[in-house]
């Protein structure tokens, strides 16, 4: 009682609130929950799942840059060293899977799952590289700015300082942008399907959460039924008994019937069995549909946040491009534009750098909660599998 009576204080109280008091107290709510979600970022941040994929993403990363610089053939390298580093971030990974499939039967919406998840860890992957390069892209940026705060005196050092300033921001405006290998209706089209796999896995996990009540009905519908027609046998014998020797004869007669009922109840039960058993089945089904319908729902929203963390940082790579170049074209006939230009990056760069460790820092924890339910997966179907 005491709990509905402060509740209704709460709302009596809310009406009377003057606006400015009711909007420090909506602001108040919003800083607390936003309080919290940041608390529980920072949590996720320092777990061991999280460190160690770190860890082994900037060590391999670290190792194929080391190994692109000493070879010659550096597209073949990369390709082989993606490969390596989608295996080693997945789990679990694609070979324990393809024995997974071999040895026992999972449904076909579980398989699609796997197969999401595969893909999306192909999309962190690419954008992981594309992070890593753009860095190494700014590092023209980084000379161009401390060129830029040298001071000399003569002449020619400062045309020479002038041309060398020209030279780097020509070098980066002419790379390609490393985050656009993944665009913007890519990033829709996984959503999109990302969605229909989830109403799938949802729709079916309902139909066979019905399937099951309906099971487990029949079966308390069929045990009393029988209670009943047993109880009902047994007073008609016994009456019978008692009223006249004639019921003796009937008792012999209400057996002989109650023993080919129970012949035709045991018919029955063995019919029902295969009914049971595709019950059991079907609860061994549900329960990983659930745990893969909440991995889903999970990604979808995990990809929704890197990709708009991406694309802004695209957006921000494609501009610095645009600027560096626009002072190169003007370089012979407005110089004073290309020291603007190294301005704007000396105030913008701190920040860029910034928002690229902000979608690096998503991708590792859209990697560590996709792997989490991944395994969740695989642990329901070995428990669905062992008891069947």
């Amino acid at each position: 009682m005491a709990p509905l009576m402060k509740l209704v204080f709460l709302k009596f109280r809310s009406s009377f609130l003057t606006p400015g008091e009711s909007q420090k107290e909506r602001l108040n709510s919003l800083s607390n929950k936003s309080s919290i979600v940041n608390r529980e970022y920072t949590q996720a941040f320092r777990t061991k799942s999280y460190a160690e994929l770190c860890t082994k993403v900037q060590s391999q990363i670290g190792r194929t840059s080391i190994d692109r610089s000493l070879s010659s053939s550096s597209l073949s390298d990369t390709a082989h060293c993606m490969v390596r580093l989608s295996e080693s971030l997945l789990e679990p990974g694609r070979e324990t899977l393809e024995n997974m499939i071999k040895t026992l039967n999972i449904h076909h919406l579980l398989l699609d799952y796997f197969q999401a998840s595969s893909d999306a860890c192909d999309v962190c992957e690419l954008l992981l590289w594309g992070i890593h390069q753009t860095r190494a892209n700014y590092h023209s940026i980084g000379r161009a700015i401390k060129l830029a705060e040298m001071v000399f005196e003569d002449a020619s050092h400062v045309e020479e300082q002038n041309h060398l300033i020209c030279r780097e921001l020509s070098a980066f405006a002419s790379l390609t942008n490393p985050l656009s290998a993944i665009t913007w209706v890519q990033f829709q089209g996984m959503h999109d399907n990302y969605m229909a796999l989830f109403h799938e896995l949802t729709t079916k996990h309902k139909k066979m959460r019905r399937r099951m009540k309906l099971a487990r009905a029949c079966k308390r519908v069929r045990g009393l039924g029988l209670i009943v027609s047993y109880c009902v046998i047994t007073a008609a014998v016994l009456v019978l008994a008692i009223h006249s020797v004639v019921g003796m004869l009937a008792v012999l007669g209400l057996a002989s019937s109650c023993c080919v009922g129970m012949c035709n109840r045991k018919g029955k039960s063995i019919r029902s069995s295969t009914y049971l058993e595709k019950s059991s089945s079907t609860e061994g089904v549900c329960a990983p549909l659930d745990v893969a319908a909440k991995g889903v729902f999970i990604l979808i929203n995990d990809l929704d946040t890197v990709s708009r963390l991406a694309w802004r940082s695209h957006d921000e790579v494609e501009h610095g491009r645009w600027r560096a170049g626009m002072a190169v074209r003007n370089y012979t006939r407005l110089g004073e534009i290309m020291w603007e230009v190294v301005k704007e990056f000396r105030v913008h760069t701190a920040c860029f750098l910034e928002q690229l460790e902000e979608l690096e820092k998503h991708i590792y924890l859209c990697l560590v909660t996709m792997n989490r339910s991944r395994r969740l997966v695989v642990e329901e179907i070995l428990i669905s599998h062992s008891m069947s």
